[in-house]
């Protein structure tokens, strides 16, 4: 995950932890809150649910934060992108799924630079 004001899109890469994202990326995020102001945002994911309600609670917190975050996410399967549940993994089929999801970042990331 980038945290630099250089850097003006961000993916973040979060657990699923009792149906939200963890709770040190919820402290970073409320940490440095005014770096992230007009931003964009996209998400890569992991846990049973493939991390889906992590990111459903992101896009919340994010939201309040005035960050754009795009639709296109990754979504990783606790039991099928990580080999006896601790090696990474990923199926191939991930791969498209991370470029549109950087397509979309790269474009709004672009489109907000006239806020910042």
């Amino acid at each position: 995950m980038r945290l630099r004001r250089t850097d003006p899109e961000h993916a973040p890469l979060t657990p699923e932890y009792n149906h939200g994202t963890s709770g040190a990326l919820k402290n970073a995020i409320d940490y440095l809150f005014r770096e992230w102001n007009n931003e964009a945002a996209g998400f890569v994911s992991y846990g049973s649910a493939r991390g889906a309600r992590a990111v459903e609670h992101l896009r919340l917190v994010l939201a309040e934060l005035m960050v754009a975050t795009v639709r296109a996410q990754v979504m990783l399967s606790r039991f099928t992108d990580f080999e006896k549940v601790a090696k990474f993994k990923p199926d191939p089929r991930h791969e498209s799924e991370v470029q549109t999801m950087f397509d979309q970042l790269i474009a709004w990331a672009g489109a907000l630079k006239v806020l910042r």
